[in-house]
Protein backbone atom coordinates (compact mmCIF):
# COMPACT_ATOMS: atom_id res chain seq x y z
CA UNK A 1 0.00 0.00 0.00
CA UNK A 2 0.91 3.08 -1.16
CA UNK A 3 1.70 6.42 1.32
CA UNK A 4 -1.08 7.85 -0.10
CA UNK A 5 -3.10 5.14 0.27
CA UNK A 6 -2.73 4.74 4.16
CA UNK A 7 -5.64 4.77 6.25
CA UNK A 8 -5.29 5.83 10.22
CA UNK A 9 -7.73 4.95 12.76
CA UNK A 10 -8.10 7.99 14.40
CA UNK A 11 -10.43 6.45 17.10
CA UNK A 12 -7.86 4.23 18.40
CA UNK A 13 -4.91 7.19 18.43
CA UNK A 14 -3.76 7.78 22.13
CA UNK A 15 -3.38 11.25 22.69
CA UNK A 16 -0.62 11.84 25.74
CA UNK A 17 -3.07 14.34 28.22
CA UNK A 18 -0.31 16.30 30.38
CA UNK A 19 -1.82 15.03 33.95
CA UNK A 20 -1.58 17.83 36.44
CA UNK A 21 1.21 18.49 39.01
CA UNK A 22 0.66 16.36 42.43
CA UNK A 23 2.69 17.49 45.19
CA UNK A 24 3.66 14.05 47.74
CA UNK A 25 3.48 15.10 51.10
CA UNK A 26 2.77 13.81 54.87
CA UNK A 27 -1.05 12.71 55.46
CA UNK A 28 -2.60 16.17 56.36
CA UNK A 29 -6.25 15.98 57.05
CA UNK A 30 -6.88 17.79 60.50
CA UNK A 31 -8.24 20.50 58.28
CA UNK A 32 -10.84 18.85 56.92
CA UNK A 33 -12.66 18.26 60.34
CA UNK A 34 -15.81 20.36 60.34
CA UNK A 35 -14.69 22.55 63.43
CA UNK A 36 -11.97 23.69 65.52
CA UNK A 37 -11.06 20.97 68.19
CA UNK A 38 -9.34 23.70 70.42
CA UNK A 39 -8.52 27.13 70.43
CA UNK A 40 -5.20 26.49 69.33
CA UNK A 41 -6.50 24.52 66.46
CA UNK A 42 -9.05 27.74 65.88
CA UNK A 43 -6.37 29.98 65.93
CA UNK A 44 -3.90 27.84 63.49
CA UNK A 45 -6.95 27.68 60.68
CA UNK A 46 -6.88 30.89 60.49
CA UNK A 47 -3.99 30.18 58.39
CA UNK A 48 -5.59 28.18 55.78
CA UNK A 49 -5.94 29.00 51.98
CA UNK A 50 -7.93 27.17 49.13
CA UNK A 51 -6.85 24.04 48.10
CA UNK A 52 -5.24 24.96 44.76
CA UNK A 53 -2.51 26.75 47.34
CA UNK A 54 -1.05 23.78 48.52
CA UNK A 55 -0.23 22.52 44.47
CA UNK A 56 1.83 23.43 42.10
CA UNK A 57 0.48 25.69 39.59
CA UNK A 58 -0.48 24.79 35.93
CA UNK A 59 2.23 25.89 33.79
CA UNK A 60 -0.80 28.30 32.38
CA UNK A 61 -0.70 30.38 35.16
CA UNK A 62 1.54 33.46 34.66
CA UNK A 63 1.55 36.22 37.08
CA UNK A 64 3.40 38.61 35.25
CA UNK A 65 6.96 40.02 36.31
CA UNK A 66 7.25 40.09 40.68
CA UNK A 67 5.30 43.26 42.30
CA UNK A 68 6.71 45.48 44.42
CA UNK A 69 4.40 45.63 47.63
CA UNK A 70 4.42 49.47 49.43
CA UNK A 71 5.75 49.75 53.03
CA UNK A 72 4.51 52.29 53.96
CA UNK A 73 0.79 50.44 53.25
CA UNK A 74 2.42 47.94 55.91
CA UNK A 75 3.52 50.07 58.41
CA UNK A 76 -0.26 51.61 58.08
CA UNK A 77 -1.69 48.01 58.78
CA UNK A 78 0.50 47.31 61.60
CA UNK A 79 0.55 50.65 63.41
CA UNK A 80 -3.16 50.99 63.06
CA UNK A 81 -3.83 47.54 65.35
CA UNK A 82 -0.68 47.68 67.58
CA UNK A 83 -1.27 51.47 68.70
CA UNK A 84 -4.89 50.89 69.75
CA UNK A 85 -3.91 49.18 72.90
CA UNK A 86 -1.50 51.92 74.15
CA UNK A 87 -3.48 54.95 73.37
CA UNK A 88 -6.65 52.78 75.15
CA UNK A 89 -4.36 52.26 78.18
CA UNK A 90 -3.01 56.59 77.60
CA UNK A 91 -6.50 57.30 77.56
CA UNK A 92 -7.97 55.68 80.62
CA UNK A 93 -5.23 56.89 82.91
CA UNK A 94 -5.41 60.42 81.44
CA UNK A 95 -8.73 60.85 81.66
CA UNK A 96 -10.15 59.05 84.65
CA UNK A 97 -9.08 58.96 88.03
CA UNK A 98 -9.66 55.33 88.26
CA UNK A 99 -6.95 52.97 90.12
CA UNK A 100 -6.18 49.45 90.06
CA UNK A 101 -2.67 48.73 91.92
CA UNK A 102 -0.77 45.69 92.69
CA UNK A 103 -1.19 42.15 91.10
CA UNK A 104 -4.43 42.75 90.10
CA UNK A 105 -3.80 45.57 87.68
CA UNK A 106 -0.90 43.74 85.90
CA UNK A 107 -2.81 40.89 85.50
CA UNK A 108 -6.11 42.88 84.08
CA UNK A 109 -3.75 44.36 81.10
CA UNK A 110 -1.66 41.19 80.92
CA UNK A 111 -5.03 39.28 79.73
CA UNK A 112 -5.78 42.42 77.67
CA UNK A 113 -2.44 42.47 75.69
CA UNK A 114 -2.70 38.97 75.29
CA UNK A 115 -5.90 39.04 73.51
CA UNK A 116 -5.24 41.67 71.44
CA UNK A 117 -1.71 40.19 70.42
CA UNK A 118 -3.99 36.73 69.50
CA UNK A 119 -6.31 39.02 67.38
CA UNK A 120 -3.48 40.76 65.80
CA UNK A 121 -1.23 37.85 64.76
CA UNK A 122 -5.03 36.57 62.96
CA UNK A 123 -4.98 39.42 61.32
CA UNK A 124 -1.66 39.23 59.63
CA UNK A 125 -2.10 35.47 59.10
CA UNK A 126 -5.43 37.06 57.20
CA UNK A 127 -3.52 39.14 55.21
CA UNK A 128 -1.05 36.87 54.73
CA UNK A 129 -3.30 34.30 53.51
CA UNK A 130 -4.72 37.42 51.09
CA UNK A 131 -1.71 37.95 48.84
CA UNK A 132 -0.95 34.76 48.69
CA UNK A 133 -4.08 34.71 46.63
CA UNK A 134 -3.44 37.97 45.02
CA UNK A 135 0.37 37.79 43.80
CA UNK A 136 0.93 33.97 44.01
CA UNK A 137 3.97 32.05 45.90
CA UNK A 138 7.38 31.69 45.27
CA UNK A 139 8.53 28.21 43.14
CA UNK A 140 4.73 27.85 42.73
CA UNK A 141 5.04 25.95 39.77
CA UNK A 142 7.43 23.20 40.96
CA UNK A 143 6.03 23.40 44.95
CA UNK A 144 2.82 24.56 46.35
CA UNK A 145 2.84 25.58 50.13
CA UNK A 146 2.70 23.05 52.79
CA UNK A 147 0.19 22.19 55.11
CA UNK A 148 0.98 21.35 58.59
CA UNK A 149 0.98 17.65 58.82
CA UNK A 150 -1.54 15.68 61.09
CA UNK A 151 1.72 14.13 63.41
CA UNK A 152 2.57 17.72 64.28
CA UNK A 153 -0.59 19.91 64.02
CA UNK A 154 -1.52 19.57 67.85
CA UNK A 155 2.04 20.72 68.28
CA UNK A 156 2.24 23.34 66.03
CA UNK A 157 -1.12 24.73 66.97
CA UNK A 158 -0.20 24.92 70.38
CA UNK A 159 3.22 26.68 70.01
CA UNK A 160 0.94 29.56 68.27
CA UNK A 161 -0.47 29.90 71.42
CA UNK A 162 2.59 29.83 73.70
CA UNK A 163 5.03 31.98 71.64
CA UNK A 164 2.31 34.65 72.18
CA UNK A 165 2.20 33.74 75.55
CA UNK A 166 5.88 33.93 76.21
CA UNK A 167 6.61 37.17 73.93
CA UNK A 168 3.85 38.98 75.82
CA UNK A 169 5.25 38.23 79.22
CA UNK A 170 8.61 39.34 77.86
CA UNK A 171 7.51 42.51 77.16
CA UNK A 172 5.57 43.03 80.80
CA UNK A 173 8.60 41.64 82.65
CA UNK A 174 11.35 43.61 80.90
CA UNK A 175 9.35 46.88 79.65
CA UNK A 176 8.76 47.76 84.00
CA UNK A 177 7.09 50.60 83.42
CA UNK A 178 4.01 49.16 81.88
CA UNK A 179 1.50 50.73 84.63
CA UNK A 180 1.96 53.75 83.84
CA UNK A 181 0.59 55.89 80.37
CA UNK A 182 2.29 54.60 77.30
CA UNK A 183 5.21 56.90 76.17
CA UNK A 184 6.68 57.10 72.31
CA UNK A 185 9.48 59.36 71.83
CA UNK A 186 10.92 60.86 68.41
CA UNK A 187 13.65 58.35 68.70
CA UNK A 188 11.39 55.53 69.43
CA UNK A 189 11.52 54.09 65.76
CA UNK A 190 14.79 54.15 65.87
CA UNK A 191 15.67 52.29 68.74
CA UNK A 192 12.78 49.60 67.92
CA UNK A 193 15.15 49.58 64.59
CA UNK A 194 18.36 49.24 66.62
CA UNK A 195 16.45 46.58 68.63
CA UNK A 196 15.44 44.36 65.96
CA UNK A 197 18.97 44.38 64.05
CA UNK A 198 20.77 43.43 67.86
CA UNK A 199 18.16 40.95 67.65
CA UNK A 200 18.93 39.86 64.20
CA UNK A 201 22.67 39.93 65.01
CA UNK A 202 21.92 37.23 67.87
CA UNK A 203 19.24 35.21 65.85
CA UNK A 204 22.03 34.52 62.98
CA UNK A 205 25.09 33.82 65.21
CA UNK A 206 22.91 30.46 66.46
CA UNK A 207 21.07 29.80 63.28
CA UNK A 208 24.17 29.83 61.36
CA UNK A 209 25.96 27.59 64.30
CA UNK A 210 22.89 24.86 64.09
CA UNK A 211 23.27 25.30 60.03
CA UNK A 212 27.58 24.71 60.04
CA UNK A 213 27.77 22.53 63.19
CA UNK A 214 26.54 18.96 62.79
CA UNK A 215 26.61 18.78 66.43
CA UNK A 216 24.01 21.79 66.55
CA UNK A 217 21.83 20.80 63.93
CA UNK A 218 19.38 19.03 65.81
CA UNK A 219 18.40 22.01 67.52
CA UNK A 220 16.96 23.27 63.75
CA UNK A 221 16.34 20.00 61.84
CA UNK A 222 12.42 20.07 62.78
CA UNK A 223 12.12 23.52 61.54
CA UNK A 224 13.34 22.21 57.60
CA UNK A 225 11.24 19.67 57.52
CA UNK A 226 9.53 22.28 55.13
CA UNK A 227 10.53 23.68 51.81
CA UNK A 228 7.55 26.05 51.26
CA UNK A 229 6.10 27.40 54.51
CA UNK A 230 3.44 29.23 55.46
CA UNK A 231 2.96 31.68 58.09
CA UNK A 232 2.12 29.02 60.91
CA UNK A 233 4.91 27.38 59.79
CA UNK A 234 7.28 29.55 61.15
CA UNK A 235 7.44 27.73 64.37
CA UNK A 236 7.12 23.90 63.34
CA UNK A 237 9.79 23.81 65.78
CA UNK A 238 11.34 21.86 68.49
CA UNK A 239 11.77 22.73 72.13
CA UNK A 240 15.29 24.10 72.15
CA UNK A 241 14.87 26.25 69.19
CA UNK A 242 11.85 27.44 70.85
CA UNK A 243 13.36 28.52 74.16
CA UNK A 244 16.41 29.90 71.84
CA UNK A 245 14.14 32.24 69.37
CA UNK A 246 11.37 33.23 71.93
CA UNK A 247 13.38 33.88 74.90
CA UNK A 248 17.37 33.79 74.86
CA UNK A 249 17.53 36.29 71.76
CA UNK A 250 15.51 38.65 72.84
CA UNK A 251 16.35 38.88 75.73
CA UNK A 252 20.22 39.36 75.13
CA UNK A 253 18.99 42.01 72.14
CA UNK A 254 16.86 44.02 75.15
CA UNK A 255 20.08 43.41 77.20
CA UNK A 256 22.15 45.71 74.76
CA UNK A 257 19.03 48.03 73.39
CA UNK A 258 16.33 48.93 76.05
CA UNK A 259 12.86 49.97 75.27
CA UNK A 260 10.28 50.59 77.45
CA UNK A 261 6.93 49.11 77.63
CA UNK A 262 5.29 50.66 74.67
CA UNK A 263 8.64 50.45 72.39
CA UNK A 264 8.39 46.79 73.39
CA UNK A 265 4.73 46.29 72.44
CA UNK A 266 5.66 47.75 69.10
CA UNK A 267 8.52 45.78 68.32
CA UNK A 268 7.19 42.24 69.19
CA UNK A 269 4.50 42.68 66.82
CA UNK A 270 6.69 44.03 64.48
CA UNK A 271 8.79 41.13 64.82
CA UNK A 272 5.98 38.98 64.83
CA UNK A 273 4.68 40.13 61.21
CA UNK A 274 7.95 39.66 59.78
CA UNK A 275 8.14 36.60 60.92
CA UNK A 276 4.85 35.47 59.85
CA UNK A 277 5.37 36.94 56.19
CA UNK A 278 9.11 35.53 56.18
CA UNK A 279 7.06 32.50 55.45
CA UNK A 280 4.83 32.93 53.61
CA UNK A 281 5.99 33.11 50.53
CA UNK A 282 4.12 35.66 48.58
CA UNK A 283 5.64 36.51 44.99
CA UNK A 284 6.18 40.13 45.56
CA UNK A 285 9.17 42.41 46.49
CA UNK A 286 7.97 42.75 50.28
CA UNK A 287 10.98 44.01 52.38
CA UNK A 288 10.84 44.84 56.15
CA UNK A 289 8.68 47.98 56.78
CA UNK A 290 10.60 50.05 59.34
CA UNK A 291 14.11 49.20 58.51
CA UNK A 292 13.81 49.06 54.56
CA UNK A 293 14.44 52.49 54.22
CA UNK A 294 17.65 52.97 56.29
CA UNK A 295 18.95 49.64 54.97
CA UNK A 296 18.14 49.38 51.18
CA UNK A 297 21.16 51.82 49.96
CA UNK A 298 23.26 49.09 51.66
CA UNK A 299 21.35 45.95 49.67
CA UNK A 300 20.52 45.24 53.27
CA UNK A 301 17.33 45.20 53.91
CA UNK A 302 15.42 41.67 54.21
CA UNK A 303 12.28 40.70 51.47
CA UNK A 304 10.30 37.56 51.50
CA UNK A 305 12.17 35.77 48.94
CA UNK A 306 15.24 35.39 51.08
CA UNK A 307 13.85 33.58 53.72
CA UNK A 308 12.11 31.52 51.16
CA UNK A 309 14.62 30.68 49.61
CA UNK A 310 16.71 29.29 53.09
CA UNK A 311 13.99 27.07 53.42
CA UNK A 312 14.02 26.05 49.93
CA UNK A 313 17.50 24.93 49.79
CA UNK A 314 17.24 23.98 53.43
CA UNK A 315 20.69 22.81 55.41
CA UNK A 316 22.79 24.35 52.85
CA UNK A 317 20.53 27.45 52.20
CA UNK A 318 22.36 30.78 53.26
CA UNK A 319 20.14 33.88 54.10
CA UNK A 320 20.46 32.93 58.01
CA UNK A 321 18.80 36.42 58.86
CA UNK A 322 15.45 36.56 59.46
CA UNK A 323 14.78 40.51 60.34
CA UNK A 324 17.58 41.76 58.30
CA UNK A 325 20.21 40.89 55.56
CA UNK A 326 22.86 43.00 57.77
CA UNK A 327 24.58 40.01 58.96
CA UNK A 328 24.25 38.23 55.78
CA UNK A 329 25.78 40.69 53.59
CA UNK A 330 28.48 41.51 56.55
CA UNK A 331 29.63 37.82 56.81
CA UNK A 332 29.33 37.07 53.28
CA UNK A 333 25.61 34.48 53.35
CA UNK A 334 23.48 36.47 51.02
CA UNK A 335 22.07 34.25 48.36
CA UNK A 336 20.78 35.93 46.04
CA UNK A 337 17.19 37.03 44.81
CA UNK A 338 16.06 34.58 42.03
CA UNK A 339 11.94 35.09 41.51
CA UNK A 340 13.14 37.33 39.01
CA UNK A 341 15.28 35.33 36.76
CA UNK A 342 13.20 32.23 37.18
CA UNK A 343 9.71 34.27 35.64
CA UNK A 344 12.18 35.54 32.46
CA UNK A 345 13.32 31.90 32.36
CA UNK A 346 9.53 30.44 32.71
CA UNK A 347 8.10 33.23 30.00
CA UNK A 348 11.08 32.32 27.47
CA UNK A 349 10.36 28.52 27.65
CA UNK A 350 6.89 29.40 27.08
CA UNK A 351 7.24 31.72 24.12
CA UNK A 352 9.74 28.47 22.34
CA UNK A 353 6.67 26.03 22.76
Amino acid sequence: MGLDQTIYDIDNISIPVKQPKKQIRAPTTWHLKPKPTSLADWIARHDLGPPGLYEPQPDEVDRGPVPHHSIWRENSFILRRLLLPLLAQWAFLYFTDIRIEGGMAVGIQFVIYEIYFIVFAIHVFHRCQYYMQKYGTLNEHKRGRDLVPDSHHDRVSYALVTFILIRNIGIFVLGQDSSEKPHLGIWSPMKIGAFQIVLDYFFYFYHRSAHEFDFLWFIHQQHHATKSPTPSLSLWADNYQDILEWAIVPFLAYKVVHLSFAELWLASGYTLYVEAMGHSGIRAYWSHPLLTPILKPFGMEIAIEDHDLHHRYGRGGKNYGKQTRVWDVLFGTAAPREEDRIYASFVNAKRAC
